[in-house]
Parts: structure tokens; C-alpha cells; sequence
């Protein structure tokens, strides 16, 4: 009985503890959400385009996340901007792409404002067409 009504006790002091830590997590999850998103409209609202390249990744296999973070750099009126973007699926073998060149959209008032553009759905988000030459890639990396 006195294990019983200890359990009940540690059972609501976890859920008195869980539950904020959770919204919390979600709130943030949101704002993460939302802010991308107002980045892209900023995007949209006035777009340019250059060249990026691929300047280093780190591959995180060894922590079992199926994918890497790959860096990519692009030069606007003189001035470097270096970003990253997490790809699902970029396996150790597709080292190739270091210093490979790809398009990357950013916003004309901010240039710092970018998203480099490989797959379709990285296209299809600024209602751009992707080029033939980059339709190796759907498929390969998310």
C-alpha cells in the first residue's frame, strides 16, 4: 500500500514536470516553424539568385542521424555568406559535392537571407523550375 500510494506521488510530480517541459518544446517548435517561413516570404518578396559552393559537411552518421550538414558560401556585392543546411540521406560517398557549385536564392534587402537550391521541393518552394541538370539529386538526398 505504501509503495502504491508512492508511485501515485512520483507519477504526478513527473507529469507536473513533464507537461511544461513539453509545451515548452512545442512553443519552440512553432516559433522555429514560423520564423522559416518568414524568412521564405522575405525571400519571395524580393528575390536574387547566385552561385553557391559547397565548402565543408559534417557527417553525422556516427550519430545515427541519417544525414549531414552540409556549409555552403556565396559572395553578394564583395561580401562572403556562409550558411548550413542539414541534408537527409548525404552518405560519406557523396564527398563530390565538396566545392561543387549550386544555385542558391536569397533576399535582395538581406542578402544573409538564403536557401540553397538542390532538390525540387527546395525549387518548388520559390515557385522556380528546376534545372535538368540538378534532377540527378531527387531522391538521392532530402
Amino acid at each position: 500500500m505504501y509503495l502504491q500510494t508512492k508511485i501515485k506521488l512520483m507519477s504526478k510530480k513527473i507529469k507536473f514536470i513533464a507537461i511544461p517541459i513539453l509545451l515548452i518544446i512545442a512553443v519552440g517548435g512553432i516559433c522555429g516553424f514560423a520564423s522559416k517561413s518568414k524568412d521564405v516570404k522575405k525571400i519571395k518578396a524580393n528575390p536574387k539568385q547566385t552561385i553557391a559552393t559547397i565548402v565543408a559537411f559534417d557527417n553525422l552518421n556516427e550519430y545515427n542521424t541519417n544525414g549531414c550538414w552540409i556549409d555552403y558560401q556565396y559572395i553578394v556585392e564583395g561580401k562572403t555568406y556562409k550558411h548550413s543546411k542539414k541534408y537527409h540521406g548525404w552518405k560519406k560517398e557523396d564527398n563530390y559535392f565538396m566545392n561543387r557549385t549550386f544555385p542558391v536564392i536569397y533576399c535582395a534587402d538581406n542578402p544573409d537571407l538564403s536557401r540553397l537550391l538542390i532538390i525540387e521541393s527546395e525549387y518548388q518552394r520559390f515557385d522556380l523550375v528546376q534545372p535538368d541538370s540538378l534532377k540527378k539529386y531527387n531522391g538521392r538526398i532530402l
